[in-house]
Formats: structure tokens, C-alpha cells, sequence
């Protein structure tokens, strides 16, 4: 994760010289829409980011369930995937957080940013009761896939709200979407 962000921090400091005054084309270069601000553009990344570690939660998911019907009873790898899931969801609220922190005031992202934070808590909670025992966990395990892939979505939402209001012609590469 800190990789992530030194490279997210990196490509928004590259940003910056393509933002400075004077080199502002004029709106006609965008069509009907201004050039986005280096805090919309900062917002969108962070928002991307989110969704490549949604990826990494769904897939740590799939791990905690493998082992749990797999492995039944293997307390250590039980407690490593849950680890590692627990520590999966808090990177992505700390993503998510900053977000909400860099956010333009009156950006269309920010209520849907808001949405996300309490899904992520729903997220954090379900996580923490895993037991290591599929029977008691199935209906956990299932919430938790559903609610992470309705958070990519939400987050494909925020992610469109947050540059709805300028011009963004940067393209993202797509996400992993492995196991989804």
C-alpha cells in the first residue's frame, strides 16, 4: 500500500506542471467542459486507487473462504487471510479517508464518498467476527462479496461524479479484476 501511494503522491506532483498558470488551455480545447483542477484530478486517482484495493478485498474474501472449506481447522492460514483481508479494508479506508479530505468542497463525489465510508464499516465489522468456521461464517463471507463488489460500483459512481464537472481525458489502467 505504500507503494501505492508514493506512486499516486508521484503522479500527482507530475500533475502539477501540466496545472500551471498560463499553460491553461482555453475552454474551446475541451469542449463545453473546463479543464479539471489538480484537486479533482487528485480526488479522481485517490478514488481509482480505491478501487484496485476493492479488488484485493474481494479477492482476500475468496482466500478467507478457500481456507475456511479447504483448509477446516488450519487456525494459522485462517489467520493470515483474515489478517490479511483486516488490513486490506483498513488501506482502503485510509484511501478513502484522504479522499474525503482532498475533496473539492461541493464536489458530486462527496456524498457517494460518505456512502462508502459506512459500507466500509459494515465491511470492518463482518471481517473482525470471521471464526475460522465456514457454518458460522457462509452468511459473513457472502455479505462481505456482495458488499465489496457494491462498492466497486459505488466507487465507479464517485469516481465519474468527481470529474463530472471538468474535462478528464486521463485514462486509468483498468483494474485487477481477478476473481470477480
Amino acid at each position: 500500500m505504500k507503494g501505492t501511494l508514493t506512486s499516486a503522491l508521484l503522479f500527482l506532483s507530475t500533475t502539477a506542471a501540466i496545472s500551471l498558470p498560463g499553460n491553461t488551455p482555453s475552454p474551446d480545447t475541451y469542449g463545453k467542459k473546463r479543464p479539471c483542477s489538480q484537486a479533482e484530478i487528485a480526488l479522481a486517482t485517490g478514488i481509482h486507487l480505491n478501487i484496485n484495493g476493492q479488488y484485493g478485498e474481494y479477492n482476500g474474501t475468496l482466500k478467507v473462504e478457500k481456507v475456511e472449506t479447504k483448509h477446516a481447522g488450519d487456525a494459522a492460514a485462517f489467520n493470515n487471510a483474515k489478517g490479511q483481508l483486516q488490513s486490506d479494508i483498513q488501506a482502503g479506508m485510509n484511501i478513502r479517508l484522504f479522499n474525503q479530505q482532498i475533496a473539492p468542497a461541493g464536489n458530486p463525489a462527496i456524498p457517494g464518498l460518505a456512502q462508502y465510508q459506512a459500507a466500509q464499516e459494515t465491511e470492518k465489522n463482518l471481517a473482525a467476527g470471521l471464526t475460522g468456521s465456514y457454518a458460522v461464517d457462509k452468511a459473513a463471507i457472502a455479505s462481505l462479496k456482495t458488499d465489496i463488489k457494491n462498492g466497486i460500483q459505488l466507487n465507479e459512481r464517485n469516481l465519474k461524479a468527481a470529474v463530472s464537472q471538468c474535462d478528464f481525458t486521463l485514462k486509468f489502467p483498468p483494474a485487477n479484476e481477478q476473481g470477480v
